[in-house]
């Protein structure tokens, strides 16, 4: 089956389940992000070993479930839990046989525990973010919102796969100048803008889905940052794929190459998102935790 097919199947099967575990969250949500969190630091680790470079895996893939499952508790557990696993990641690699590559050896130990782990576990702070009581009385009477964390983890998700899927398909038509050829030379500066303007459409319509609770300026502001973030997402992790000269991290998605070619783009909008929201509701008075 030719990729452009393997493509849109993989997405015709794989999306409904995603949204339905988005609409259910709770544990389901946290198991769905401890796998994608495994899958990626797996893919991640094999790509690194390309160049040479044998991480600790027991600590990443620790890392990996206890993270998400402390964003699962509230976000003063995943701030405490965040800062004891980079000492004791420091302290796990003070404790090896020191050489000369010591420093580079930490620092990608610490580069995918942050990078999968902590960027991700996000995605549970987001799809809670609505479980505080200020919160949730604040989107139920002045929103609209039953559930704020089911409406924003939508928003945001749905406005980078989008802008990707603009990005990709109108870059392919009609793209000629490269965006940042150095680093991944597929993506064109139509396709970009391209991208930008399908976020913010899709964020008006998905505000319109649920029934406005958004002022205009605020889904445009948001749909923005959200298609940034995921362009430098994207490019982050091409900038990796190119260092360790592999095409896909890996063939686990057919049509979508691995777990981080799929997801690459969301690793920084969960974080960005979540505190950019968190911004703008302090800024009403309403706390979200």
């Amino acid at each position: 089956m030719d990729k452009p097919y393997q493509r849109v199947l993989t997405s015709i099967i794989g999306i409904p389940i995603l949204y339905l575990i988005f609409y259910l969250g709770g544990v389901w949500f946290l198991i769905l992000f401890i796998t994608i969190i495994f899958l990626g630091e797996f893919e991640l680790i094999v790509m690194l070993k390309k160049k040479g470079y044998s991480l600790q895996k027991g600590l990443i893939f620790l890392s990996g479930v206890i993270l998400p499952v402390a964003a699962y508790f509230g976000y003063s557990y995943f701030s405490i839990t965040s800062a004891a696993i980079i000492i004791i990641t420091l302290l796990f690699m003070l404790m090896q046989k020191p050489d000369g590559d010591a420093l580079s050896q930490t620092s990608l130990n610490l580069l995918v525990i942050i990078y999968l782990g902590w960027f991700l576990g996000h995605a549970i702070l987001l799809r809670n973010i609505g479980a505080g009581a200020d919160m949730m009385v604040f989107s139920q009477s002045n929103q609209g919102l039953r559930d704020a964390g089911f409406f924003f983890i939508v928003f945001v998700v749905t406005c980078t796969f989008l802008n990707d899927t603009a990005a990709y398909y109108i870059g392919k038509w009609k793209g000629r100048k490269k965006l940042s050829p150095n680093i991944s030379p597929g993506k064109t500066v139509v396709g970009t803008i391209s991208g930008l303007i399908s976020s913010i459409i899709t964020g008006l319509v998905i505000n319109f889905i649920f029934g406005c609770p958004l002022t205009y300026s605020w889904v445009f502001f948001l749909g923005l940052i959200v298609a940034i973030s995921a362009i430098f997402g994207d490019l982050f992790e091409s900038m990796i794929k190119r260092s360790v000269g592999v095409k896909d991290s890996g063939a686990i998605l057919p049509g979508h190459g691995g777990i981080l070619d799929r997801f690459d783009s969301l690793i920084l909008v969960f974080p960005v998102s979540y505190y950019l929201i968190l911004f703008c509701y302090s800024l009403k008075g309403v706390s979200i935790f």
